[in-house]
């Protein structure tokens, strides 16, 4: 049975608790002495995870997962992008009021729809900032609906695709040059 319990001397460290076979304790404590069996049991755990997978080894498995987070990210943003210049110029220039509009109208395309707390999270990186979000939204619909004579989105309650009370795209298609 193994116990893992944060070390309060030292940070960055976790005690563990091990129950061993009194032989396997006796035996050590033959070899290093008690006073020396923490040490002895850190330096076996250590040797055999090198052995294992060598130091080397698992900083390059962290380099590609570091890699792989920035690589996805970099797609989201290339992706958000790439609507954000494929959006129809009249509902890039007159219907958004700025380059936040732009993206949340952008991201809505992307995904077929999305919450305010998802656009929120994605957009201004805070999902607790799901009003403003919301406040833009309807702000972009009534001027849509000023300059074309018709609302680009609408909200729906229910659940719909996986989402619960989203904003749809009304037609991606006439949104996009």
């Amino acid at each position: 049975m193994i116990g893992i319990l944060p070390d309060p001397r030292e940070s960055g460290t976790v005690s563990i608790r091990v129950r061993l076979p009194r032989e396997l304790v006796d035996r050590i404590d033959r070899l290093v002495g008690e006073s020396g069996r923490q040490k002895f049991i850190r330096d076996s755990v250590v040797s055999r995870l090198d052995a294992e997978l060598p130091p080397v080894v698992n900083e390059l498995i962290l380099e590609v997962e570091d890699l792989k987070a920035r690589v996805s990210y970099l797609e989201r943003l290339r992706d958000t992008s790439v609507y954000r210049g494929e959006l129809n110029e009249t509902i890039k220039l007159k219907v958004c009021r700025d380059e936040l509009d732009r993206k949340l109208l952008a991201y809505i395309i992307m995904h077929g729809g999305a919450t305010t707390p998802d656009l929120a999270e994605e957009i201004l990186g805070d999902a607790t900032k799901r009003r403003t979000v919301l406040d833009r939204l309807g702000k972009l619909n009534q001027r849509a609906k000023e300059v074309t004579g018709n609302h680009i989105l609408r909200f729906e309650r229910g659940e719909r695709d996986g989402k619960r009370g989203a904003w749809w795209p009304i037609d991606p298609n006439e949104l996009m040059s």
